[in-house]
């Protein structure tokens, strides 16, 4: 039994050098067949089949199905959809906006990397400005230098 007291427990897998597959389950090394079938027992030791088959009897008569809550709880998850369509709406606007700037940051480091050795004077401005209005001159500059004679 696991820790939740339910027919559970931890089980890790491992191949032998052989070829074997072997399973530590509780502890305890336990040989496993890979052709072997084994029924599987599921909710407190009844076994799939028999799971299945009490399932496949189970149907909703008229009399205890009540209309008003299922219609309450359509009109819900409609809304919860519409939510989260335009959540999903904004979400994408931000990642795309994101990939923006990230395309526009590898532009500007591939336009420097160039600049570095075919512009050299302006390359040497841009890197040994302080001001962040002069360094931006520059990068406009050798932005517009990268995409006329390099691209």
């Amino acid at each position: 039994m696991g820790p939740d007291e339910k027919d559970t427990a931890k089980i890790a897998i491992y191949e032998e050098p052989d070829g074997t597959l072997v399973g530590i389950m509780d502890g305890e090394i336990q040989e496993i067949y890979p052709g072997e079938e084994r029924p599987g027992v599921y909710l407190e030791g009844e076994a799939i089949d028999d799971i299945r088959e009490k399932a496949g009897g189970m149907c909703i008569s008229e009399d205890a199905f009540n209309r008003e809550l299922a219609e309450e709880i359509a009109k819900a998850w409609n809304n919860v959809a519409r939510t989260m369509e335009a959540a999903a709406e904004v979400f994408t606007n931000w990642i795309r906006s994101v990939a923006a700037q990230i395309e526009a940051k590898h532009e500007l480091e591939t336009a420097l990397r160039w600049a570095s050795c075919y512009y050299r004077p302006a390359f040497n401005r841009y890197r040994h400005t302080k001001k962040k209005r002069t360094r931006k001159k520059y990068e406009k500059k050798i932005l517009a230098w990268y995409r006329e004679e390099v691209l």
